[in-house]
């Protein structure tokens, strides 16, 4: 849902090593790059470690040469500025697209259809299709993500909503009901207005659902078109092959309704059964965790979701009772556990969707982000599924680009680093700065050997 980019000018020239000729072009212009890059507003895209941690996953996978894509949101005015005023804190919006953003480029080429709320139609072969509700397009804009020092840049595809020309009521409108006429644009608009809106309202709850569908149908949606497009042309392809060609990382459980809408794609849009759907399903998706607080994980309720999106829960339905069905034939020893493990939970006074649950049954890969954090979640909060599946639980201890961190933004000390390892390897292999303990000890040696000697 989120990427906290910084600013990007600094960022790009930096892994295209061109620094200082692009310092000592703009000298004779008479300007100074930090002059030029304090120009460039932060893209309001994210605010905290999970952003941070997906722009550095970028940054990394751009820089191993991996034929990676990032999927985001492009807010409006992502979460605010903060004014200091004599009655204190003041929060307002702030417009970073306002003089627009030189690092995007608009996809008019790339647009698809993302629903809302309908219903369910059975076709005569008892097939299911979603029909109806309201419909919004999903506008594709690329920023490039280059790597350093190679030639791959990949790019972050952000997904503006827009209304069609259709959806506007020109009838309505020249009668005077101007807020009528717009009502489906208006709508749209408040998709991609901005990060985290607050729910504590049933509408501002409906607006977040609404914000993690968009992101994840439209981004599946082109995942699927350009698997085809590239599958086109090579003799026949089987859906078997997808997951070998794909793989998608859920950073997080707010794109948790990938799942389910990938299993929606495959089954009523590609005609695939159940259990080919849900092998290649299960076979794409792995979910990071980021939280070990059982009440901090993310639940739905399910009554939103029936009304915002009906087919999804037929399918998350069929989920959780393959599921059970699975314990009770498999892990009898299970059976009472089974009301905290199981995907819905069906408590009369809150029923709702159980996020995290969902992505651990359904995803091949589950890892912390930690090795402390990854043990806490196998013998703590996963413990129960750990049992079931074992492998199924990984480590991967995160950490930053050392380019943005340490290579770009202290050229000095990356100087010296440079200098004693003999090499400027270490800003793509961090191993190597392991070399500065020998460094250090030789230079301790040395001075401890000149002490003695001086004394003599």
């Amino acid at each position: 849902m989120e990427y906290l980019q910084g600013r990007a000018l600094t960022n790009a020239i930096g892994n295209l090593d061109i620094q200082n000729a692009y310092a000592e072009a703009l000298n004779k212009l008479g300007h100074e790059l930090e002059e030029i890059a304090e120009q460039e507003k932060d893209a309001a895209l994210g605010n905290g470690g999970l952003g941070r941690l997906a722009s550095c996953f970028l940054d990394s996978m751009a820089t191993l040469n991996l034929p990676a894509w990032g999927y985001g949101l492009r807010y409006k005015y992502g979460l605010f500025k903060q004014l200091i005023t004599k009655q204190g804190q003041e929060e307002i919006a702030e417009d970073w697209l306002e003089k627009f953003s030189p690092w995007e480029v608009v996809r008019h080429d790339i647009v698809f259809p993302v629903r809302f709320f309908g219903s369910i139609e059975i076709n005569p072969d008892g097939s299911r299709k979603w029909v109806g509700g309201e419909v919004v397009q999903a506008l594709a804009y690329d920023v490039p993500i280059p790597g350093y020092k190679t030639k791959n840049t990949i790019s972050l595809r952000l997904w503006e909503a827009k209304a069609c020309a259709e959806d506007f009521n020109l009838f309505q409108f020249n009668d005077g009901q101007y807020e009528s006429a717009a009502q489906l644009h208006s709508r749209a608009q408040q998709i991609c207005a901005v990060l985290y809106p607050g729910d504590a309202t049933e509408d501002g709850k409906l607006l977040r659902l609404k914000q993690q569908f968009f992101l994840c149908s439209a981004s599946l949606q082109d995942i699927i078109l350009r698997f085809k497009e590239r599958r086109s042309g090579k003799g026949s392809w089987k859906w078997s092959e997808f997951p070998s060609k794909v793989a998608v990382q859920l950073n997080d459980t707010h794109p948790t309704l990938a799942i389910p809408e990938l299993m929606r794609l495959l089954m009523d849009d590609e005609r695939l059964g159940w259990d080919e759907a849900w092998d290649v399903t299960t076979r794409t998706i792995a979910y990071t965790n980021h939280t070990v607080l059982p009440e901090a994980l993310e639940k739905w309720s399910q009554p939103v979701m029936w009304k915002l999106l009906p087919r999804h829960m037929e399918i998350i339905e069929e989920i959780d009772k393959r599921f059970l069905a699975m314990i009770n034939a498999t892990r009898p020893d299970l059976e009472h556990k089974l009301p905290t493990m199981r995907v819905l939970d069906h408590n009369p006074q809150k029923p709702v969707v159980r996020m995290a649950n969902l992505c651990v049954v359904s995803a091949h890969t589950v890892n912390g982000v930690a090795q402390l954090h990854s043990d806490i979640l196998k013998a703590e909060l996963f413990a129960d599924y750990v049992s079931i599946w074992p492998t199924k639980f990984q480590n991967k201890t995160n950490g930053i680009t050392p380019r943005r961190w340490l290579r770009f933004c202290s050229p000095e000390l990356s100087n010296i680093i440079t200098k004693w390892l003999k090499t400027d390897q270490w800003a793509t292999n961090l191993d190597l700065l392991s070399g500065l303990r020998e460094v250090c000890i030789r230079i301790i040696l040395w001075s401890m050997l000149s002490f003695i000697l001086s004394k003599l």
